[in-house]
């Protein structure tokens, strides 16, 4: 299947590829399908890039890891690099919490300098685990920068979510627990394995991050106390305190909603 957006099957034989992995379902499920494909099709160079915060779920390193291992079996070159950062202390050292429309914490600590080692790497491809419901990031990825229909692929971009669970429980074995917790309805409490808490819940999100992380929770209400600033935003505060301002509604930031 190929469309604009991505295109299945890609010659990545002559390329050096990389696959920022967030620790989250998706990113895994790509290096899954990427290792599915043919040997001949398969990078020369596969670069594995992680930002592993403090934050994380308890067992999202030991799964990022898993994920390295898993790849050195199935490519013939992996170089993997691993940063370690925490987002509470970016935010102490910032003296802010910030508000759901900047993702200041993505943008230094995973963004740019991924694309930093990019650069200084040659990387030819970054290939990004966005799925079937992230269609419109894409296309305003595109549309904001035209280059990446070159630098970027999206490969996995026509595949459904529960699709990614089960190609990482095949290849991989298993996942982070987080995605495991679930409401009455059977819905998934956490459906991105983001930082605990991440700057954009609001304050329902924040109260899940007490029931089933007190430990994170506890820490992210220390920050609070220490600065004097706010965790978690319902929608009549955003768009009362904020929207309004801006004379418009906005949707809070997706940037940091990787996967």
């Amino acid at each position: 299947m190929q469309t604009e957006l991505f295109i299945e099957h890609e010659d990545y034989s002559n390329r050096k590829v990389l696959i920022g992995l967030s620790g989250g379902i998706n990113s895994m499920a790509l290096l899954c399908w990427l290792a599915s494909i043919e040997d001949k099709f398969k990078p020369k160079e596969l670069h594995l890039f992680y930002s592993h915060f403090t934050e994380h779920s308890p067992d999202t390193e030991l799964f990022t890891l898993a994920g390295v291992e898993y790849a050195n079996k199935h490519f013939k070159k992996v170089v993997y690099t691993q940063m370690n950062n925490s987002v509470l202390d970016f935010f102490e050292n910032a003296k802010m919490i910030p508000h759901p429309m900047i993702a200041p914490c993505t943008r230094a600590l995973k963004i740019e300098p991924m694309m930093k080692y990019a650069k200084e790497n040659d990387i030819d491809i970054d290939l990004v685990g966005y799925v079937k419901d992230e269609t419109r990031r894409i296309r305003n990825m595109h549309k904001k920068n035209p280059s990446t229909k070159q630098t970027k692929g999206f490969p996995i971009a026509s595949k459904e979510n529960e699709w990614c669970f089960d190609i990482v429980k095949k290849e991989i074995g298993w996942y982070p627990k987080i995605y495991d917790i679930r409401e009455s309805n059977g819905k998934r409490t956490f459906p991105h394995n983001n930082c605990l808490p991440c700057k954009n819940m609001q304050m329902s999100d924040f109260e899940k991050v007490k029931l089933h992380f007190p430990e994170y929770w506890e820490k992210a209400m220390q920050l609070t106390e220490n600065l004097n600033k706010h965790w978690g935003r319902n929608k009549i505060e955003f768009y009362t305190n904020f929207g309004r301002d801006l004379g418009q509604e906005k949707q809070p930031c997706e940037t940091c909603n990787f996967d």
